[in-house]
Parts: structure tokens; sequence; C-alpha cells
């Protein structure tokens, strides 16, 4: 089970509410190019027209829809830049077969097609990453600060 953020954050972020939610909102944004990093880019999610890696969808009311539509692109960083530390967001993939792809499938569909898919597991690839992606956010976000602080 991946650590809270809580747990991971940096003591340089727990110094004000601002460095919290600066980092919990870069850690999302991260986390959402892990979720949607293809494998021929290096990461987890399957390929084929690009519909799935295009279908992550940020969400502060809860868990997006899930649609047979063609999609156009990922929202997180718009959601995540008007995100308050208190706000819960939800991340979920729109495309219908986005579970069937990270968890796999074995067993016949409802035209009697018969899979033996083996799931991708790039959502629990990426969740495993949290703690990393939170760290890589402070760091991030603390150097940025000291170098505009240094004059740099």
């Amino acid at each position: 089970m991946a650590k809270s953020f809580a747990a991971t954050v940096s003591a340089w972020a727990k110094q004000t509410p601002q460095r919290l939610e600066a980092v919990r909102n870069r850690a999302i944004d991260l986390l959402a190019v892990e979720m949607t990093t293809t494998i021929p880019n290096g990461g987890r999610v399957p390929v084929d027209t690009g519909n799935l890696a295009r279908s992550l969808l940020a969400s502060t009311q809860g868990m997006p829809k899930t649609s047979d539509a063609q999609f156009s692109g990922s929202d997180v960083g718009i959601v995540t830049a008007m995100l308050k530390l208190d706000q819960p967001i939800w991340l979920g993939y729109q495309a219908n077969y986005a579970r069937r792809l990270e968890m796999g499938y074995v067993g016949a569909d409802s035209l009697g097609r018969v899979y033996n898919q083996q799931g991708y597991h790039f959502v629990s690839g990426a969740i495993a990453e949290w703690p990393n992606l939170v760290a890589k956010a402070a760091r991030e976000l603390q150097t940025s600060v000291e170098s505009r602080n240094n004059g740099s």
C-alpha cells in the first residue's frame, strides 16, 4: 500500500499550508503523467489509438464516468491549478475498457468472444510511485523557491 501524502511530504513543505498545497498539486500532476505515459514512451499504458491515455480526467466532485467516446486529452493540470489543500480530487479513466486493460480479463464478453488478457497494471503501478512523486514535487518546488530567493 502506498504511503499517504502526509507521511511522505518533506519538512520544507510542511512549513506552510501554501507549500503543502503546491507540493500536493504538483505531485498529482506528476501522478497524472505517470498514469498517461504509454509503453513506447517508457510508461505502462498500452497504446493503440492513444484514446486510453487521453481519457484520464480529474474531478473534485467524484470519480469520472466511463464512456465509449473518443477523448481529446486530460484536464488534470487545469483542475490542480485551482485545487485547494482541503479539496479532494479523483483521477479516473473515462475509456470504458480501462479497467480490463488495468486488471486483465479472462472470459467471454457480451458478444461471445473469449479473452485471456493479462493486465498492464498502469494504475496500480502509478499509485506505487506516489511517495517518489511527492518527494520529487517537493524537491522541484523547493529548488525553484530557493533559486528565486537567491536571485538565480
